[in-house]
């Protein structure tokens, strides 16, 4: 499992910086940054299924509700305010960033504590736990990738 792990964040990694040596891509930029955001998701969803041993019916049922839950992750977050790297940090935004990453933090908790009656109904308990545990971590290591990324 941890191989798999290990592997699927390579492979994030590799996604979310290969744009930093590439030229911008001519066309639609909507488009292109729905398609990988949906690569992104597939990686995610299938590292996730793998660690917490989902059955074919489990990851059938589980699918629809954590793209739900991830949707509802992302616009709860202010990511604009809470992103600021620690050499643009100042005395006059400092509190700022800071109310904005506990806001997140307070909102991801709540998000967390509604869907975990939603999971509960398509996946076990122990599961769930472990499926926190798991996308706390790639969340972790995606944030470090981000930072390396701008």
């Amino acid at each position: 499992m941890k191989k798999m792990f290990l592997t699927a964040l390579a492979v994030i990694a590799v996604m979310l910086t290969s744009d930093l040596y590439a030229q911008a891509p001519q066309g639609d930029d909507k488009a292109v940054a729905k398609a990988k955001a949906e690569e992104l998701m597939q990686v995610r969803l299938q590292m996730i299924k793998g660690e917490l041993g989902l059955s074919d019916e489990q990851a059938a049922a589980f699918e629809p509700v954590y793209r739900e839950y991830r949707k509802t992750i992302s616009r709860v977050c202010d990511n604009k305010s809470a992103r600021v790297k620690k050499e643009d940090l100042t005395n006059e935004n400092a509190l700022k960033v800071v109310s904005a990453r506990l806001y997140n933090q307070l909102n991801t908790t709540s998000v967390k504590q509604k869907y975990l009656l939603v999971f509960a109904e398509v996946i076990e308990p122990l599961q769930i736990e472990k499926l926190y545990r798991v996308d706390d971590r790639l969340a972790k290591e995606a944030r470090k990738v981000m930072q390396y990324r701008k």
